[in-house]
């Protein structure tokens, strides 16, 4: 089992926020944050915007693991355990916590077919198939 003062269950600009916040007041207070993006966190507004005018990548990341924070990356946490303080990923681990910050953000709304054409441009993820589509010289249309 994986102990921390603080769970974080998300790794968007939020999770990343409450770090800094939590770092304010609690400098040793140790941290896990479990992430479904196998990447930290990262700004997004420059996927749609940086990057597309040529920024380096290296821009869009956050401090996040630059505070202390022991991240698990490419985790979705399937289970909570409120009464016992614990959280289990879909890896099977338990992570147990003394606070615990659900920051998982939103989805995109879906149309009520499944395409594997369509990209809900949302993720770091999602920007690098669209970038390569768009260096591929395919054809697409963002709405």
């Amino acid at each position: 089992m994986l102990h921390s003062t603080y769970l974080i269950v998300g790794g968007g600009m939020t999770a990343d926020s409450a770090i800094s916040g939590i770092r304010q007041v609690d400098a040793k207070g140790s941290i896990n944050l479990v992430s479904l993006e196998p990447f930290p966190p990262y700004n997004r507004p420059p996927l749609s915007k940086g990057l597309w005018k040529g920024d380096p990548i290296e821009t869009i990341w956050r401090k996040t693991l630059h505070q202390g924070t022991q991240s698990y990356l490419g985790n979705e946490i399937l289970k909570l355990d409120l009464q016992n303080k614990s959280a289990t990923d879909n890896q099977g681990a338990v992570y147990s916590f003394d606070k615990l910050l659900l920051a998982t953000g939103g989805k995109p709304r879906k149309f009520s077919f499944k395409s594997d054409r369509i990209i809900y441009f949302r993720t770091l993820s999602d920007y690098k198939q669209l970038r390569k589509a768009a260096e591929q010289g395919e054809r697409f249309a963002v709405i």
